[in-house]
């Protein structure tokens, strides 16, 4: 479950994804000079030298990190902005293929109906004809961070965005931060008082994007030395969610 949140008012964030290895080999086959351009495009010097970095420790070593972010809800009422031309809705469980046709591709109608069914909100930005340009997730159970192989543990009156996407297509109408402001809106209408998300370190434009409705509050970092378990470097301090390597109910179930 990608937590992520990601810009799509810039037209290259949120890419259809690939798995990591077709990722991998589609980059390795670009042109050097490709791949520095890309690479400044960004994120700048520090971008081109953290892919560098990473190039040159693989395999032996795996790093990255995750910046989180927070917004707390609790400071007044949350007042959705209009935004010309589009239009949201809070999907059901009836709105499953038009969730679809708004998502990241490797998601399947089993997975949004899982999501739906425990009581997950997707919120979707709809343009003029009505058809969906965006999609939202948030939470208020907990969700899985894959880059830190942790879950998330939301205490009462927390809630967590996650898997917010943009069609490449559909990019440049600001239906990110137009669905942001209607989850915020819900969210503090069922009691939640703080909301948490992350962004990769690697993509500073999603970062940038985050940081227009939601505070950064701590970079963790993720090493992992010649396969071996992975070690997680950084505080819990500044407001950090809760982290756990299994998140699991009352009764020992699993729940994700």
């Amino acid at each position: 479950m990608l937590a992520s949140v990601r810009n799509d008012d810039s037209g290259s964030s949120d890419q259809v994804p690939l798995d990591d290895a077709a990722r991998g080999l589609s980059e390795e086959m670009r042109p050097i000079g490709e791949r520095l351009r890309r690479a400044l495009q960004q994120g700048g010097v520090p971008q081109l030298l953290r892919r560098s970095l990473n190039h040159l420790a693989s395999p032996w070593v795996e790093l990255g990190s995750v910046t989180f972010f927070r917004r707390r809800l609790d400071l007044g009422p949350e007042a959705p902005r209009s935004r010309p031309g589009l239009s949201v809705l809070e999907a059901s469980l009836d709105d499953i293929q038009l969730v679809l046709q708004a998502s990241d591709p490797r998601r399947t109608r089993e997975i949004v109906r899982e999501r739906l069914g425990r009581g997950d909100l997707c919120f979707l930005a709809l343009d003029a004809a009505g058809l969906p340009v965006h999609s939202g997730w948030a939470t208020m159970l907990g969700a899985h961070v894959p880059e830190l192989e942790r879950d998330v543990v939301l205490r009462r009156h927390e809630a967590y965005l996650y898997d917010a996407f943009t069609p490449p297509s559909r990019r440049g109408h600001g239906a990110f931060g137009f669905v942001l402001d209607h989850l915020f809106a819900k969210l503090q209408a069922l009691g939640a008082r703080v909301v948490y998300s992350y962004v990769r370190s690697d993509d500073p434009k999603g970062q940038r994007a985050a940081c227009v409705r939601l505070d950064p509050i701590g970079t963790l970092a993720h090493v992992r030395l010649n396969g071996r378990a992975q070690l997680i470097l950084g505080g819990s301090g500044n407001g950090l969610p809760t982290l756990v390597k299994h998140l699991v109910d009352d009764d020992g179930r699993s729940l994700r």
